[in-house]
């Protein structure tokens, strides 16, 4: 097992080092304890017996900027970390609860679906559980390269969030799992440093400061939600529940919500549409001939999951609206005084075309964060101009924050190989803007004699440019898309195995990717349903001791 505590990592050749520590990661460390305490360990041909996970954050976290009060999650307590995989796993949900002695009271609930901070909290318990049993982690590290070492090793530096110190690690084995980087519009992106535009990612953990910044009982406040999807309402109803609290001399606060269909959405979360997230589903997806047939499917499916809310809470926000326009129409009907209940406003068909500050003023000290500003001396106002999809028509609309409920981007692998020594291996390239990410079966069909292709299927475009190329003597168009191929089991492959010419492996080291692989392995991949089936893959492809050619 890992030695721990960590004192000299340098030291020591790790047969795992995972790429940050969330629920994908945390799956995976969850399988190799289960392999440890079982005799399947003994009849690996590669055992991995020491395992660290490098975490940015300074302790175990998931989606706390969205651990809204009563927010349920979308899935079955069964889609846990492991039941899927191994009902008698230590680290089920069902054992979490048993643990905490809420079993029976989680069973009185009638409900399958726990609440997102019980989840969280499953999910720290399980984190303390794996590190109890001999996996190593450790929190606070931001990783920041990865290159070739020696001995067929991968080695990996790091840096201390808080201390800026720099450290390496070795590993014969790594395993990449992001999480999602939170998408910013590009008609945003140019006040994205603001402290009063954020990301529902970050809406809890900032929401009370934001709201500090304004004075109290001083004009009413506007703000927007620019989403249709569950954190775009859980939001906007959030921020109805908070504002009322909050005194507005005048009129009342109004919380607008911009989106680009003609409504909001229900989730189909019908059976026989969840069958998409079934762990089958993952063959039938990886195994799909064309990259037309694996669009259309997704396009096909993109209710499930993509800008549509939970019919449940579709109905709360429904009857909040209801309400607030029943109480307006009683008012103007019998001359009372209107309700000081903050507005929810729906603008459908809305493209949000621009934004900037009122008067283009942007002060440096509007870029310093929320927790540094004085509470009293906020004064911002965003111009947003939008326009009416139908109709065309431009419209300036102010406010006084804007909450992006605009999802996330999962392109960060792809910098982070793109600037390593090994990137070419792999078939990226630092120049190049765009990824293709194929299954391996399409290998063969692409395969090319070492040349660039020229055809473009499903793209994921980083965020922003790469660093400087490892290989600055290449001048490639960067407009060409590179190539990356992976395994059923997530394995990167070599994108021309037969370069070494001898039939020798020219690089050992085996890296896998976990939740960025929905256009290879389907709707589920960046999703919770099958992380305990995945992780039980790709241990048991980590232990087969292959080199996948």
């Amino acid at each position: 097992m890992s030695p721990s505590p960590i004192d000299h990592p340098e030291a020591i050749i790790y047969d795992l080092v995972g790429l940050g520590f969330g629920p994908a990661n945390l799956a995976i460390a969850g399988a190799l304890v289960e392999r440890w305490q079982s005799s399947d360990n003994n009849s690996c041909v590669t055992p991995v017996n020491t395992a660290l996970f490098l975490e940015k954050h300074d302790k175990f976290r998931w989606h706390p900027g969205m651990l809204l009060p009563g927010a349920r999650m979308q899935i079955s307590f069964m889609k846990d970390l492991a039941t899927l995989r191994s009902p008698q796993s230590p680290i089920t949900f069902l054992a979490y609860l048993h643990s905490q002695n809420r079993l029976v009271a989680f069973i009185n609930r009638g409900s399958t679906i726990p609440t997102r901070k019980e989840y969280a909290d499953y999910l720290s318990w399980a984190a303390k559980f794996v590190g109890d049993n001999g996996v190593s982690v450790m929190y606070g590290r931001e990783v920041i390269g990865i290159s070739k070492g020696q001995d067929d090793t991968l080695q990996i530096r790091s840096r201390d969030v808080a201390t800026g110190e720099e450290r390496v690690v070795r590993a014969r084995d790594l395993v990449i799992s992001p999480g999602g980087a939170p998408r910013i519009p590009e008609s945003l992106k140019p006040l994205s440093k603001h402290p009063f535009v954020i990301h529902s990612s970050e809406y809890i953990t900032t929401i009370d400061t934001v709201l500090g910044s304004f004075a109290p009982g001083g004009r009413p406040l506007r703000i927007a939600v620019i989403g249709s999807g569950q954190s775009a309402a859980e939001v906007t109803m959030d921020l109805r529940d908070r504002l009322t609290s909050v005194p507005a001399a005048g009129s009342r606060h109004e919380v607008n919500m911009l989106i680009r269909k003609g409504s909001l959405k229900p989730s189909d979360d019908s059976p026989f549409a969840n069958e998409i997230f079934d762990p089958a589903s993952t063959n039938t997806w990886f195994d799909m001939p064309s990259d037309r047939i694996r669009d259309s499917r997704l396009s096909e499916y993109k209710s499930t999951n993509y800008g549509v809310v939970n019919p449940r809470t579709l109905e709360m926000l429904h009857e909040i609206i209801y309400e607030q326009n029943l109480d307006d129409d009683i008012a103007q009907r019998t001359d009372a005084t209107s309700s000081s209940q903050p507005h929810i406003k729906i603008i459908p068909y809305t493209s949000v075309i621009s934004t900037s500050m009122l008067d283009e003023c942007f002060p440096s000290d509007l870029l310093l964060s929320a927790e540094t500003k004085n509470p009293t001396q906020n004064t911002s106002t965003f111009v947003v101009i939008t326009q009416n999809l139908i109709s065309r028509v431009m419209t300036e609309l102010r406010y006084d924050f804007v909450v992006c409920a605009t999802g996330y981007q999962r392109s960060a692998w792809t910098d982070l190989l793109k600037s390593s020594d090994i990137a070419e291996y792999f078939g990226l390239h630092g120049t190049s803007q765009t990824v293709n990410l194929l299954p391996e079966n399409r290998r063969s069909s692409t395969r090319h004699n070492g040349s660039r292709p020229t055809s473009v299927s499903n793209c994921s475009t980083p965020p922003t440019s790469p660093g400087p190329s490892t290989f600055p003597s290449m001048h490639i168009d960067s407009q060409i898309p590179d190539t990356v191929y992976i395994s059923r089991n997530y394995q990167l492959l070599p994108c021309c195995p037969e370069a070494s010419g001898d039939g020798d492996v020219p690089f050992k080291a085996r890296i896998y990717l976990q939740g960025v692989e929905e256009a290879t392995h389907g709707l589920s991949d960046t999703l919770l349903s099958v992380l305990g089936i995945r992780a039980g893959e790709v241990v048991t492809d980590l232990c087969n001791g292959k080199i996948r050619h």
